[in-house]
């Protein structure tokens, strides 16, 4: 069967049969010609997995269950309390919604302060509502991730990674191939000699650039400075020129 007759029998997209496969919770043959091919068998995982996904199950929990890592008694109770707490989180917030409904809210004449104290007093009578810290949480894994310049700020991190090898490999090229021309040799340990300072240069900057990244949160003006940049490149500059002293004194 191949993925668009499989597309066609569940009524679900090829991207989300990709997606399961790119997590390898599935894993179809491939037919002479390179294509793939998904047998019964295929098809009725790919069922239980939407079936898991659709009931709220994690692609780890449903990798779990389908290894025999988890017996599905115990991984359908960790789900039950997960979908309990959301109930609970949404019930708070659908009361509210209502309230403001009848009230006939509209965003011109809302009073936030009214319903910051709503929202307030709902959740010391231990009323519930959707939890923003996993927004905070999401926000400064891209950002970091982003500071790195191994995320965009979109929160694509699969775009960005291209991007990222080609610009460490252009690096670690230019770097090995200067190091060798002043060392006038372009043996193997010359290079591995090259590589392994590059290295040691990248874990540096890393170092380096965490204070860099702490002091631009408290000061985000200065991002638009270059300051980040102007730090990188010299701290990049102060290594190199101390590896050519070095290398020239030798």
């Amino acid at each position: 069967m191949t993925i668009k007759e499989v597309e066609q029998c569940l009524n679900v997209p090829r991207a989300t049969v990709r997606f399961y496969e790119k997590e390898g919770l599935l894993s179809p043959t491939r037919g002479e010609n390179g294509y793939r091919e998904y047998s019964e068998e295929d098809v009725v995982l790919l069922k239980k997995i939407i079936i898991f996904r659709k009931l709220g199950f994690a692609v780890a929990d449903i990798e779990d269950v389908l290894d025999g890592a988890t017996p599905m008694s115990e991984a359908l109770e960790h789900n039950i309390e997960n979908l309990e707490r959301q109930m609970k989180e949404l019930q708070g917030a659908m009361a509210l919604c209502r309230r403001m409904r009848e009230n006939g809210e509209k965003i011109e004449t809302f009073d936030a302060e009214k319903y910051w104290n709503v929202v307030e007093e709902e959740e010391r009578k231990g009323n519930r509502f959707l939890d923003i810290a996993k927004d905070v949480v999401r926000f400064e894994k891209a950002t970091i991730l982003e500071f790195f310049n191994i995320q965009h700020s979109n929160g694509r991190v699969e775009d960005e990674f291209p991007k990222v090898f080609i610009k460490i490999a252009a690096m670690t090229f230019g770097f090995c191939f200067g190091w060798c021309l002043l060392d006038w040799s372009f043996s193997a340990e010359s290079l591995k000699e090259a590589m392994f300072r590059f290295l040691g240069m990248l874990v540096v900057e890393i170092i380096v650039a965490i204070p860099t990244y702490v002091y631009l949160k408290k000061h985000p003006e200065a991002k638009k400075k270059n300051v980040q940049l102007w730090m990188t490149l010299g701290i990049l500059a102060v290594l190199v020129a101390g590896l050519v002293i070095v290398k020239l004194i030798k």
